[in-house]
């Protein structure tokens, strides 16, 4: 027999969260599988067409939530409807949920409309210290209310473990991983023998969480110290119009290069010396494994999942969120000294292939799947 199974996410756009959903949908057996992905209908992301291109060539359909939204309001039980009919409607036999707030709608909507296994991977938390205690604890709330209504939580990191004692039974941490042999490569790690130049490359949103004022800061710093020195930044966001303001008002333009989304970034990191993201709160980030792939050492923070991820001074080197200094003191270091980029590079490469694969990420995913709905896959 068939097994249908609905991956829910919210934003249609090929980051982080919606490529382990795609790494999945790729491995999952066509003869068996019936792949069904779900965003919400009312966002309009830069690579839209290509996200659900990748997701059709897995043979998935691909479906839209008219109602499910990023922001919390009305909508939100409007799409606890939606998504409850189309689970009565589909009849799901899986419905794993991704995100926060695809997370509690979704879970709840599945659960109560019979999905015989629901599952939840927990990418972020709305709930950390940087969150003031009243809206911290309303985000806790809700997170444990819909954590009653999933059969398996999965976490992608060991940190955020300690949210979930109440539910251990159903609680486990699978890393997420990426499919290595897709990757381009014409170089790795070699841009700066070749330039003259040292360049520090972001990738991510332009949000809160990923902090790219602060990395801008260290570049007002860094332009008359260090002048070869040149910052890519990829990616769009809320803070997108914040970032522009600050370049120009610091006359930065030939020192910071704002390069919008891109879906293709992988020239990015073959161009580039260091990975700099000083995140302030950060699950995982499977922008570390990419540049990990290309041999770039990584300048970032402490923050939740990334010491999981990146090992100080080993593959890279961290500080604790929001520093300034201590951020600009060690990318500093990491401009300085070709031959601990080559190092930690070189470290970093050898970890993320052995510990942080598609295929091992896969195989975990499938045993929960099959120990869920056994008699459906054997």
């Amino acid at each position: 027999m068939r097994v249908k199974i609905l991956h829910i996410q919210v934003l249609p756009k090929l980051s982080g969260v919606q490529k382990v959903s795609l790494e999945i949908f790729k491995k999952l057996n066509d003869e068996k599988y019936d792949k069904y992905i779900l965003f919400s209908d009312t966002l309009d992301c830069g690579d839209r067409i290509e996200c659900i291109k990748e997701f059709e060539e897995t043979g998935a359909k691909v479906l839209f939530s008219k109602h499910l939204k990023r922001e919390i309001g009305i909508s939100d039980f409007h799409a606890l409807i939606e998504l409850y009919k189309l689970c009565k409607r589909e009849k799901f036999d899986i419905v794993h949920t991704n995100s926060t707030k695809p997370g509690i709608i979704g879970r709840i909507a599945a659960f109560v409309a019979g999905v015989p296994l629901v599952v939840h991977t927990v990418h972020g938390l709305s709930f950390h210290k940087f969150v003031k205690f009243p809206i911290w604890q309303f985000y806790w709330a809700c997170e444990m209310i819909a954590s009653c209504f999933c059969h398996k939580i999965i976490i992608v990191n060991k940190y955020y473990l300690k949210y979930f004692k109440w539910f251990k039974n159903k609680t486990c941490t699978i890393y997420n991983g990426v499919d290595y042999s897709k990757f381009p490569i014409s170089n790795i790690n070699g841009y700066t023998e070749r330039h003259g130049r040292v360049n520090v490359l972001f990738v991510g949103r332009l949000d809160k969480p990923k902090n790219p004022l602060l990395l801008l800061e260290v570049a007002r710093r860094l332009r008359i110290t260090h002048p070869n020195t040149h910052f890519y930044i990829v990616g769009d966001g809320e803070y997108m119009e914040q970032c522009h303001r600050f370049v120009s008002d610091n006359q930065l333009h030939d020192y910071v290069s704002l390069e919008g989304w891109r879906t293709n970034v992988y020239n990015y990191y073959q161009q580039s010396d260091v990975f700099a993201v000083p995140s302030i709160y950060e699950a995982f980030g499977i922008m570390f494994l990419e540049a990990g792939y290309y041999k770039l050492p990584v300048c970032s923070t402490t923050a939740e999942g990334i010491p999981e991820v990146v090992i100080n001074n080993l593959t890279g080197v961290l500080c604790e969120p929001n520093d300034v200094e201590a951020f600009t003191k060690n990318l500093t270091l990491l401009i300085d000294n070709a031959e601990l980029r080559k190092q930690m590079g070189e470290n970093g490469h050898t970890r993320v292939i052995e510990c942080f694969n598609s295929s091992m990420m896969v195989s975990e995913y499938l045993k929960i799947y099959k120990s869920g709905i056994c008699k459906k896959i054997s």
